[in-house]
């Protein structure tokens, strides 16, 4: 049975969501092979596979994201979760 894993998330990016870590995110999440979005709490999923649905989203610093990630195995959607939100957070 497949489960959603949901991490929540603040950007802490003074840029917010931009282009360099939504490249490495659709990188990452294509070579993994499980289903991840991102959302606003409540707020509509942008496929974390499609760089535009990421940018269009238009997440600034301070805002709280969820990442959800579709997976059979909960230790490996939690530490894919947790390397989407390195990525959104690196400096």
């Amino acid at each position: 049975m497949t489960d959603n894993i949901v991490h929540t998330i603040t950007v802490e990016d003074p840029i917010g969501l931009h282009a360099r870590p939504v490249g490495q995110i659709v990188t990452l999440v294509r070579e993994s092979g499980l289903t991840v979005s991102l959302r606003r709490p409540g707020g509509p999923e942008a496929s974390a596979v499609s760089a535009l649905k990421m940018l269009a989203m238009k997440v600034k610093v301070g805002e709280s994201l969820e990442i959800v990630v579709e997976s059979d195995d909960a230790e490996e959607a939690h530490a894919l979760a947790a390397s989407v939100e390195a990525l959104i957070n690196q400096a």
